[in-house]
This record gives C-alpha cells, structure tokens and sequence, in this order.
C-alpha cells in the first residue's frame, strides 16, 4: 500500500512538472517552389497558452543542405520567381531602449544573403508620387508583395491622419524592375545584422 501511495505521488510529480515546464510542438514544414519553404517554431506551450508560433523561410537544397535565410516572417504571402524569392520579414529594432520588430521587404537568390529592398522601393514609390521621401519613411508601415500583371504588385499601407495622404497604395513593377532594383541594393547596400537574431543581410544606408 505505501508503495503504491509513493507511484501515485511520483506520477502527479511529473505530470505537474510537464505541466509547469510546457511541452515542446514539432516543428512543421510547409515547402513552397524552389526549395523555398516556410518552417514554423511553435514555443514551448504552457497551461492555457495559445501565442501563435514563429515562421521562419529557408530553403532546402538538392544536396539536403537546409539554409536560414530569415528567422521570423511577418505572415503575408511570398512571390517566388526561379530562383528569386520576394518576402516579409520581421526585422528587429532598438529604439530609445525600446525592442521591437517591424516588417522590411526582402529579395533573396540562394545562397546568396537576403537583401532588404524596403528603401528602394518607398524611394521608387515617392518619386512616383511626389512625395517627401522622409516623410514616406516616416509613415510607412506594411508592404505585401503578389505577382500579378505578369509582374509584382506591391500593396504599401502608410499611418497617417493626413487626407492628403492615402493608407494604401500600390506599386506595380515588371520583371526587370525588380531586376534592377535588386542590383541596386547589391551594388549600393553593405552587410549588416539583425539586432536580435544576428542574421546577416544586404541592407542600404540612406
């Protein structure tokens, strides 16, 4: 009898201790063209937690080889092309002493580093426009990429209460401008880092 009383009290033990500990979700692939695929990272789950997991973008090689090429995605659609591929991703930022994230529009051609198109293109976007392109900096918030038109369509939404200012709009670009501004960050963009996962990328400085 004590002993069973000993197997009951171990076995709550553990259960209690998986509980308070949390238990650890497989990660989930979801291949998309090109060796491209996204890879979700569900965080250790607690008692009544639901936080959505992170979603990573990598590509798998032919020789098996898995390559990151960005840690975290914002959760809008990619545009595959060949061997080029336009996403969203999170990209970490200090502040004021203050972390956050904001989405960035990324190219990228493995295994080539990422490259952050982001400023190319508001730059693009407000000469079109004639906008102050600081102030575009300023007020830009989201761009999602879809390839429509027999070209990529860019749909950029902006925070702002100005009524002179629109919440969205949309870029269209054939095939060779996205050509072009792709070289444009390659030739004028440096190496950086992501401040909070360290993944390096191709970045402009303007």
């Amino acid at each position: 009898m004590q002993r069973n009383h000993h197997f009951i009290a171990g076995l709550a033990l553990t259960l209690f201790s998986l509980g308070w500990a949390g238990c650890q979700a497989p990660k989930i692939v979801a291949p998309l063209t090109g060796g491209y695929e996204e890879v979700s990272h569900p965080k250790r789950a607690y008692l009544g937690e639901t936080e959505p997991p992170r979603v990573s973008f990598e590509h798998h090689g032919a020789d098996g080889q898995t390559n990151l090429i960005w840690p975290s995605l914002y959760g809008v659609n990619e545009v595959i092309k060949g061997n080029l591929a336009i996403f969203v991703g999170d990209q970490a930022y200090v502040e004021a002493g203050t972390k956050g994230t904001h989405p960035r529009l990324f190219a990228v051609q493995t295994p080539e580093l990422p490259l952050d198109l982001t400023d190319e293109i508001l730059w693009r976007w407000a000469k079109t426009n004639g906008k102050d392109f600081a102030v575009v900096l300023e007020k830009f918030s989201l761009v999602s990429p879809a390839e429509k038109n027999g070209g990529l369509e860019l749909q950029l939404e902006f925070d702002s209460d100005d009524k002179d200012w629109p919440e969205k709009s949309v870029l269209q670009l054939d095939w060779n401008q996205v050509a072009e501004i792709v070289r444009a960050v390659k030739t004028k963009g440096v190496r950086q880092k992501d401040v909070r996962w360290h993944t390096p990328f191709i970045g402009e400085k303007y």
